[in-house]
């Protein structure tokens, strides 16, 4: 039996793949690999092995899809044990094979649902692979094929446009006792963009900030969690000196790509365009809610002026009790004031809010002062205390 069984795995490796079509059988393929010696973007980078996978799968179809195949390496050593080694291994990556007419076929490489974490770069570098391998398999495979490379994404996906709150309405009016003197601009502040929201409670959004009198832009992209607050992905866009032509529509064009990649692997859906920021008191099914901010300031000599030491951020319920959401303590800061200014819905049935806190920092040489923002999960339902009478 033993020597039965050995006969037809030497058939199997053997044998003509065009004899099978989709019976049983082993496949030779090419993937490519990372080189370990050097990074992935250096020359010798990425190396092109050729792989056994076993399959039932038609011939030669098979031959060519199978470059996407997950390949777990054999190896003695414990820690690289279920290691995948393909790099084209890539969620939503696909090449696929179609006969067209008069024999004629076609291989197409499409790259345009793909969910993953490489920076564009090196995307590129791995997909130009994925081109070699594919080659190298239509040749091993005998197929004569067009290879058709396709990357746009969905209209829907690629149509997504950043959506600009305004916060400056309620910042403004918990800071009214800091403002300036000057009408035109009573406090400095940051422009804040949100992107969008995933059904486990991430949220991701933009902050511009005003640089002024720097001359220099500083843009940055944020994915949190908001179950942990914990920033899952951060991109920054600076440019300094001759910033003139710079501005908000040239940072989207160069990042746009990139951004919506993360926001495809987060999960990440666009809010409604009627996204609005609420109000810090407000119902939530049958009980009324409220953001509470306390402050503890510290006097500077140097500046002659209060600043914050301590704050926190604290959801109230009239049924529930309260909850401290967030704590923060500053050895040293120029922070004037920390105000919880209200919240953004996660979706109408969602129990999780991104609370939305301002920050006063003082202007370098005094009024107008600089406002920033933070953006703080919590929950609408878990972790109220009854405070004790």
């Amino acid at each position: 039996m033993k020597k039965l069984k050995l006969k037809l795995l030497t058939l199997l490796l053997f044998m003509s793949p065009s004899l099978w079509a989709s019976q049983e059988r082993i496949i030779e393929t090419y993937i490519p690999v990372a080189n370990l010696q050097y990074e992935l973007l250096e020359k010798n980078g990425i190396e092109l092995k050729k792989v056994l996978f076993y399959s039932n799968y038609a011939s030669p179809e098979a031959d060519i899809s199978s470059v996407s195949w997950s390949y777990i390496i054999n190896t003695p050593h414990d820690r690289f044990k279920g290691l995948d080694v393909n790099l084209a291994h890539i969620k939503g990556l696909k090449v696929d094979m179609e006969y067209l007419y008069d024999e004629e076929c076609r291989v197409t490489i499409d790259s345009s649902n793909m969910v993953h974490e490489y920076k564009p770069k090196v995307l590129k570098k791995i997909l130009e692979y994925v081109v070699k391998a594919t080659e190298l398999n239509m040749k091993e495979a005998q197929a004569s094929c067009e290879i058709q490379r396709t990357s746009k994404m969905k209209k829907s996906e690629s149509s997504l446009t950043p959506l600009k709150i305004d916060f400056e309405k309620e910042a403004f009016k918990v800071f009214r006792k800091f403002k300036s003197g000057v009408k035109e601009a009573p406090f400095i502040h940051d422009s804040f963009y949100l992107l969008g929201y995933s059904s486990d409670g991430k949220i991701a959004y933009i902050k511009e900030y005003d640089t002024d009198p720097a001359d220099m832009v500083k843009i940055e992209t944020v994915i949190q969690d908001l179950v942990t607050d914990k920033i899952l992905w951060r991109d920054e866009f600076t440019r300094e000196g001759n910033i003139s032509n710079i501005d908000f529509s040239m940072f989207w064009k160069e990042k746009k790509e990139s951004i919506l990649q993360q926001l495809k692997y987060h999960l990440i859906h666009p809010f409604s365009s009627n996204v609005v920021l609420s109000s810090a008191l407000f119902n939530y099914k049958n009980e009324k809610l409220q953001l509470h901010s306390l402050t503890d300031t510290s006097y500077s000599k140097d500046w002659d002026i209060h600043f914050v030491k301590d704050s926190k951020i604290l959801l109230s319920s009239d049924k529930k009790g309260e909850k401290v959401i967030d704590t923060k303590s500053y050895k040293s800061s120029h922070l004037l004031d920390r105000q919880a200014i209200g919240y953004i819905r996660l979706g109408e049935d969602s129990s999780r809010i991104a609370v939305v806190v301002a920050n006063l920092h003082r202007g370098w040489e005094g009024p107008p002062h600089l406002i920033g923002y933070d953006i703080i999960g919590a929950s609408l339902e878990v972790g109220f205390k009854v405070k004790k009478r």
